[in-house]
């Protein structure tokens, strides 16, 4: 019996603070008043989108119509610098009502509105539905964490995250 008391112990202590973190990942932002709406988890296995404590609330927009503020977590053994977003729509089609708008504290490289305090982007296509989103500071391996916003009210599965292909040094020759 005190085998299973112990184990239970264990459970909620590795449990809770998860729960814990991901809703202090995103600030409060409008309609999103527990945090952020998806949260996307980087590890050294894959990358996954997920649900975040907002979601359930305004359909899952801080704006309450089209916008979502997502998280990510880096808990992969390398630092991150950019990370490579697609989506059916146009989720990189800005159009003014970024997180900054409602008062996050923007940085000098994003000129979108939705990249907050530590995210610009670059590389958007034609259509907005692929882009790269960029950290200004690289989100440290092991836990490394900020949020941005883009557009549409997205579930998970409108999100596909892939990463940047890492720089090949040319072979030498000999």
């Amino acid at each position: 019996m005190k085998i299973l008391q112990i184990a239970a112990m264990a459970a909620v202590g590795l449990f809770v603070p998860c729960a814990v973190h991901a809703a202090s990942l995103c600030p409060a932002v409008g309609d999103a008043t527990a945090g952020c709406d998806l949260v996307i988890t980087v590890t050294n296995s894959g990358t996954t989108v997920s649900t975040g404590p907002s979601f359930a609330l305004a359909g899952g927009t801080y704006d309450g119509s089209d916008d979502t503020l997502i998280g990510i977590i880096n808990n992969s053994s390398s630092s991150l610098s950019s990370i490579n977003l697609s989506s059916s729509t146009d989720i990189f089609g800005f159009d003014g009502d970024g997180i900054d708008t409602f008062g996050v504290t923007g940085n000098s490289k994003d000129t979108s509105g939705y990249g907050g305090p530590d995210t610009f982007f670059s590389g958007i296509n034609a259509f907005a539905t692929a882009g790269t989103v960029d950290f200004v500071t690289p989100l440290a391996a092991g836990g490394g964490n900020t949020f941005f916003s883009l557009e549409e009210a997205l579930v998970p599965s409108q999100v596909v995250v892939t990463h940047p292909q890492p720089l090949r040094c040319p072979s030498r020759v000999r």
